[in-house]
């Protein structure tokens, strides 16, 4: 079998998952793996639930199968994306990999989608459309928006897009670097598993615990590694850099989440704004109004920093890992 430079190879398909990405979006969702992995949670999630029907049925034994749910389910979407993958390369060879490996990268993590749900909700504000605002905002939050007012709605669209640049593009990115597809592939699955049930209401705290967790953990790291992508990048796009470190620092642990504080509170010091879920928090000094203009530069910031993410980080682990002939080990190669 002739030998191809691995490195290399995985670096390109980075680039071709998102140069994808930008071209095409998303897959049709009767491809799309993200789109099965989301109906096979249903589909148990169900199961399990008609169990509790039963009285028998207590909520310890909800949570152990929550829990075996999502441990089973994430560690066989990693091994059978690691054979697909393995298979491809030694049977079809290295172009059938790459187009494989592209496809389902692509399929892990998102970065037009976001802009494109943005879009239409700032288009609608343009419009005076409050109403419409409202609606499309429901799409991508779980909070109430039915109230909401046009400063409230921007805050929820700058935190989506703070929060989504780490485990929608981020975290992703950082697995597949690490454990390739596989890694990618299993933090996807765990992060629709929280999406899913995640949640801690009465009817999903016990069978989503596990979930919570897992997804917790998973980012907790490419959460806290975001804070330096962002500050550059707000420095590249002449925002308050220093603000940025101060508010990350200050508000960076005020959300329930342990995670999801960190991005969101990064991007409001760098825009000088003050980011509010009703009830819950509030991130940064209100030094400026959220404007339109503030919700496009956010975007901005998290496409910059995916860049400089890709080619200063990303891209060196992948070829350090390379040196030291860990994707030649991983693949069989």
């Amino acid at each position: 079998m002739m030998q191809y430079p691995l490195q290399e190879i995985i670096i390109s398909i980075i680039c071709f998952s998102v140069s994808f990405d930008y071209l095409i979006g998303e897959p049709p969702n009767r491809i799309h793996p993200v789109v099965w992995i989301g109906k096979t949670i249903n589909f148990f999630t169900g199961q399990i639930k008609k169990k509790g029907n039963n009285k028998a049925h207590g909520v310890l034994n909800e949570k152990i199968q929550g829990s075996i749910l999502a441990i089973s389910l994430t560690s066989t979407i990693g091994i059978l994306s690691y054979l697909a993958l393995v298979s491809s390369l030694h049977s079809l060879g290295i172009i059938a990999f790459t187009l494989l490996s592209t496809f389902m990268l692509k399929s892990m993590f998102s970065i037009k989608s976001m802009d494109k749900h943005i879009n239409d909700i700032l288009k609608d504000i343009e419009r005076k459309d409050i109403e419409r605002a409202r609606l499309d905002l429901s799409k991508i939050v779980s909070r109430d928006t039915k109230t909401l007012s046009e400063e409230k709605i921007l805050s929820a669209c700058i935190e989506c897009i703070a929060e989504s640049f780490v485990d929608g593009i981020l975290s992703p990115l950082f697995y597949f670097g690490i454990l390739n597809i596989p890694g990618a592939a299993m933090f996807r699955v765990v992060n629709t598993l929280d999406s899913m049930i995640g949640y801690k209401d009465k009817y999903y705290k016990d069978i989503g615990w596990m979930s919570a967790k897992m997804d917790t953990m998973m980012n907790l790291l490419p959460a806290r590694v975001s804070i330096f992508f962002l500050v550059t990048s707000s420095l590249i796009l002449k925002q308050d850099w220093r603000n940025s470190i101060t508010m990350c620092k200050r508000d960076g642990r005020k959300t329930e989440s342990l995670n999801a504080g960190i991005p969101m509170s990064a991007i409001a010091g760098a825009l000088k704004i003050q980011l509010e879920k009703i009830n819950y928090y509030k991130l940064g000094d209100a030094i400026e109004n959220i404007t339109i203009e503030k919700c496009k530069t956010s975007l901005k910031i998290t496409k910059i920093a995916t860049l400089i993410f890709i080619a200063g980080f990303l891209s060196p682990i992948i070829i350090f890992l390379n040196s030291i002939n860990w994707w030649s080990i991983f693949f069989g190669y």
